[in-house]
């Protein structure tokens, strides 16, 4: 039989990730608000993750919108395509979705 390979995204578990996460505050917000707006498999509609309309949902800037999705993909709660997850201010456009974060390995001696 072969193993049940762990979903790419659970929203429960996404959720205490993101608030258990040493994320700043705004990034922390935003992130549930894509929660909100996600779909079973952690997809979003066009337009919810556009910078603009995060930080009118956030009641933050546009840039607090952007750096905060950044640090979302640096963090690895978020994945867009290949090439698309630059600097805060550029690619705001593009599709986001949400993952559940692998943990990075540790260098040996700093455990």
């Amino acid at each position: 039989m072969p193993s049940a390979v762990p979903p790419v995204y659970d929203r429960a578990r996404w959720e205490a990730a993101v608030i258990g996460s040493d994320l700043h505050r705004n990034s922390r917000i935003v992130a549930l608000l894509l929660a909100h707006y996600a779909d079973a498999r952690g997809e979003l509609p066009a337009g919810v993750y556009r910078a603009g309309r995060l930080g009118h949902l956030a009641r933050i800037t546009p840039r607090q919108a952007r750096i905060s999705l950044v640090q979302l993909h640096h963090h690895r709660f978020i994945r867009r395509p290949a090439g698309t997850a630059g600097h805060a201010g550029e690619h705001s456009e593009a599709p986001v979705s949400l993952t559940l974060p692998v943990p990075r390995p540790q260098p040996a001696g700093t455990a």
